[in-house]
């Protein structure tokens, strides 16, 4: 009767930049967020709401509070940086959040974070030389968007091309820092990190097509794809192909996550794997590339805690999904268990000569086509008569057709799931009475504790919650709180706004009355919520105007069989 979709297209994905290019592509990155200042974390039992979390930080400038670097190594016969690009992203609702544990309960409290104007400015280090001061471009922020509030990430970027042209030295150490990012304990966990993309001038035996695209996506229970065009592989020969991706909050615990290339054309598809990355949980908290020049870093954690960049190299085989003469390909992100914030990928492949030519009178907008005889190359530039023709790609819902002949063509379980409510329950005339222990359906709230939430303070609290949870439930309980946060509101006119926690709903108000007076017969409180517009009836045990209470309430209820069915609903809210 309702649904709701988890997959949230906040900025669309869309081309920043392409390249024609006799040349190639590099990427490096690190976290920003970690167990330790220096050590590298990798433990994969605990998971990121489990950490106290604090500033990787492994220089001695007393003018930066996090730090982190990654080592660039271009081949020797590269001839001039035609592009860079930095990216840094983070989770960043409190400066810092505490946890505390009294008779078995969990105590989240954090102070938020409202001065959002620290978010776009980093310090960059290149190999050799003095910080520089960067200002980037905000491509996204949570922060005021109520279905990211809990832990507001944020993505920013900045145009480095200048800088790399002129450095001393292009090869070594990169250093960023003062990325800004929650320390300590938060409901959810933390996460952030910064990665530099590389396109680079060098003779290759055959042109490239190189375009990299950045947006905002919530990948959550339903499949999402970004259409790759523009570009035509030779007729002859072996294809060599590799796409980069940069992702915020994928647990490594978690599996069920893929990335899928598909051909529409010749219907094939291939999930994109690696060593390290399982083709079933791809997105896991690691920072792997196909170079190993490229992937010295410190610290070297192999556990990045949230923070995920992947470069993968595609099969040429029999398992080829870009053949000879392909000019487009899908990529396709689905997970069933995970979620994870996709924000950067690129794409690379080979392309023919006589399409590099073609495409030079007809250069796509944010394209520039740059040609090399062997070692010197020319700028060919887009003059004012040239046509022009756009090449903006946008994220769109993969659809059940597509999703069928993909599942036909490698047998993937690509499901495009959704959320619903149950139908209505008619009650049985006779009752099956149980023995309850009283109890009231309130949350002790303290008179500090409300003071803390009146604040704009967040804390965590239920008289009855039980740590209980092993170690292997945690990843799984964690996503379930995020995503249960995340649900669009339904609009009950007359109604208060709020969390309910609903033990069932009615199509007959008879049944509903009947259902209340049973609760109450059994020591629980409840009242009933009324949909005119629907013709609804839900009996609730609680309601409030914080989630973090609604959530706990819940959970408490839930070893209870007569509430193992309890769910919240969120109604007439604009903010957690």
């Amino acid at each position: 009767m309702f649904s709701f979709t988890y997959a949230q297209q906040t900025v669309p994905f869309t081309t920043q930049k392409a390249f024609y290019i006799y040349g190639d592509a590099a990427v490096i990155g690190n976290n920003i967020l970690s167990k330790d200042k220096q050590e590298p974390y990798n433990d994969y039992l605990l998971t990121n709401d489990d950490i106290d979390m604090v500033y990787v930080d492994i220089d001695q400038d007393k003018t930066t509070f996090s730090s982190s670097s990654a080592n660039l190594k271009l081949p020797d016969n590269q001839s001039k940086i035609a592009y860079a690009v930095l990216y840094w992203s983070a989770t960043y609702s409190y400066i810092k959040g505490t946890r505390r544990e009294e008779d078995a309960q969990f105590y989240f409290q954090g102070n938020r974070q409202k001065n959002r104007s620290l978010i776009n400015k980093v310090k960059l280090k290149l190999p050799g030389e003095n910080y520089q001061n960067i200002t980037g471009n905000v491509l996204f922020d949570g922060a005021k968007i109520p279905a990211f509030a809990l832990n507001a990430p944020y993505v920013c970027f900045a145009d480095v091309t200048k800088q790399l042209q002129e450095a001393k030295q292009v090869n070594g150490e990169y250093t960023v820092a003062n990325i800004n990012a929650t320390q300590g304990y938060v409901a959810g966990g933390s996460a952030a990190g910064w990665m530099l993309y590389v396109v680079y001038e060098a003779p290759t035996s055959k042109p490239k097509y190189i375009t990299t695209f950045n947006g905002f996506s919530h990948i959550g229970n339903q499949p999402e794809i970004i259409s790759l065009d523009e570009f035509k592989t030779p007729d002859k020969g072996a294809t060599s192909t590799a796409i980069v991706l940069a992702t915020l909050e994928g647990d490594s615990a978690l599996s069920g996550d893929q990335c899928i290339v598909a051909n529409p054309v010749t219907n094939k598809a291939w999930q994109l794997q690696a060593v390290n990355r399982d083709k079933d949980n791809f997105f896991s908290s690691q920072i792997t590339s196909v170079s190993t020049a490229n992937t010295v870093r410190y610290p070297n954690s192999s556990n990045t805690l949230g923070f995920d960049l992947a470069t993968v190299t595609l099969p040429n085989n029999d398992k080829a999904v870009i053949v000879n003469g392909t000019e487009k390909v899908d990529l396709i992100f689905n997970t069933k268990q995970d979620r994870f914030y996709l924000f950067f990928t690129a794409f690379n492949t080979e392309i023919s000569e006589s399409f590099l030519k073609e495409i030079q009178s007809n250069t796509p907008v944010n394209a520039i086509v740059l040609t090399s005889e062997k070692i010197n190359p020319n700028t060919v530039s887009i003059s004012d008569n040239q046509s022009v023709k756009s090449n903006i790609k946008t994220v769109k819902a993969i659809s059940k057709t597509d999703i069928k002949t993909i599942g036909q063509t490698e047998n993937f379980n690509i499901t495009a799931q959704s959320f619903a409510l149950k139908q209505p329950v008619i009650i049985n005339k006779e009752l099956k009475q149980e023995l309850v222990v009283p109890m009231s359906s309130e949350i002790l709230s303290s008179k500090s504790q409300n003071e803390a939430l009146s604040k704009g303070d967040v804390l965590i609290s239920s008289t009855n919650y039980v740590r209980a949870l092993k170690i292997e439930d945690k990843p799984l309980e964690t996503q379930a709180f995020k995503l249960l946060l995340e649900k669009n509101a339904a609009f009950i006119e007359g109604a208060k706004e709020g969390y309910y926690v609903i033990n069932k709903f009615f199509s007959e108000s008879q049944n509903a009355i009947n259902w209340q007076k049973y609760l109450k017969e059994k020591g629980y409180d409840s009242q009933i919520l009324i949909d005119e517009t629907e013709q609804l009836f839900y009996v609730y045990v609680f309601h409030t105007q914080n989630f973090y209470d609604a959530y706990m309430q819940h959970k408490t209820l839930l070893n209870n069989a007569l509430f193992n069915q309890n769910w919240v609903f969120k109604v007439n809210m604009i903010d957690y």
